[in-house]
């Protein structure tokens, strides 16, 4: 299904075809999702052989029982309503290559709270680690440090679209939005949530109006900051902490 929902967005974003192309294809690709044959098989069971009047085999002019036409009419209002909703699809061609990635990242699952797209800004090579720059949908950068080989067996370029991921323990959150650090990567967020436990606290940072990012520090820690939603903190994530996806 991942797969389909990325060629239907394709689709969406050819230039080259109008709205009653571009329905055609979707229809294609998405038909073969839907075989209410087989659903019918399986919601049925052993009734599904028995859908005429008397239960009997007949030529093509039996008379079908009130169930079977009952599910005749759900199967066309079905249909009805996948071509208005693929039409309606059709008529907002204005996506963008990140919607492809999270729409591919809908399958993913992974265990680190902090999952942050973004574009690749710039890459700086060395001799055996890269460093990736990459923009937020905010404006914000980010850092991150991985190995060359890393770098390579990924296929980064600048203007790519990524994934940088990192465990929640891993950020450090200050209220001293002025504080010097060597750390690069320091991210302004007000605070939505807060979960004080027996020993550590959740921490939800707002970042924009798309993106979230989520610290764990210890229960005293959040006590000692006196953290509270509304709260605008510093977020600061070490760049060999991030690992990036495609």
């Amino acid at each position: 299904m991942e797969a389909k929902t990325v060629k239907v967005i394709e689709v969406l974003k050819n230039a080259n075809l109008d709205d009653k192309a571009k329905t055609k294809e979707i229809f294609a690709l998405l038909d073969p999702l839907f075989d209410y044959k087989q659903m019918a098989k399986i919601s049925l069971g052993k009734r599904y052989n028995s859908l005429s009047a008397d239960g009997n085999k007949k030529n093509s002019g039996s008379e079908l029982s009130p169930y079977a036409k009952k599910l005749i009419k759900i199967y066309d209002a079905i249909l009805e309503t996948q071509k208005d909703f693929l039409q309606k699809i059709c008529q907002k061609v204005d996506f963008e290559d990140v919607d492809i990635i999270n729409l591919q990242r809908m399958s993913m699952n992974l265990s680190a709270r902090n999952q942050l797209s973004c574009e690749i800004v710039s890459i700086n090579r060395g001799a055996v680690n890269s460093e990736i720059t990459a923009k937020l949908s905010n404006g914000n950068t980010l850092e991150a440090t991985i190995t060359v080989e890393s770098e390579k067996n990924l296929g980064l370029k600048v203007g790519q679209k990524v994934v940088f991921i990192f465990k929640a323990p891993s950020v450090i959150l200050a209220k001293d939005l002025d504080i010097k650090i060597s750390t690069k990567n320091q991210l302004k967020g007000e605070v939505i949530e807060a979960k004080i436990g027996a020993v550590n606290a959740e921490v939800t940072l707002k970042l924009s109006d798309e993106q979230t990012l989520t610290a764990i520090i210890t229960k005293d820690s959040a006590m000692d900051m006196q953290i509270g939603v509304g709260d605008t903190l510093l977020a600061i994530v070490k760049s060999s902490q991030i690992i990036i996806g495609v």
